[in-house]
């Protein structure tokens, strides 16, 4: 199995977990799936840190957008808690 391959597939199974489990747990905020999901990503991508020069371009950039969308949603809570 290529190195992208595996990626994608541990990939596929962690977000599986943590979808099993927060939903067991009765979480219905999307931000918290979110934010887990983009820390997960975030860490499995910084664990395969040997893809190729092209691979590591598209995850990184995958990785900004995540990254991004969590700030997003950061600030929005942070501006929530401040109007209170």
């Amino acid at each position: 199995m290529r190195l992208l391959n595996s990626f994608i597939a541990i990939l596929a199974v962690i977000f599986s977990l943590i979808t099993i489990i927060m939903a067991s747990l009765s979480v219905n905020d999307l931000s918290a799936y979110f934010t887990v999901y983009t820390l997960a990503l975030l860490v499995l991508t910084t664990l395969y840190v040997s893809l190729s020069e092209k691979a590591r371009r598209a995850l990184s950039a995958v990785g900004l957008v995540a990254f991004a969308g969590f700030m997003v949603i950061v600030v929005i809570e942070v501006v929530e808690i401040i109007s209170r």
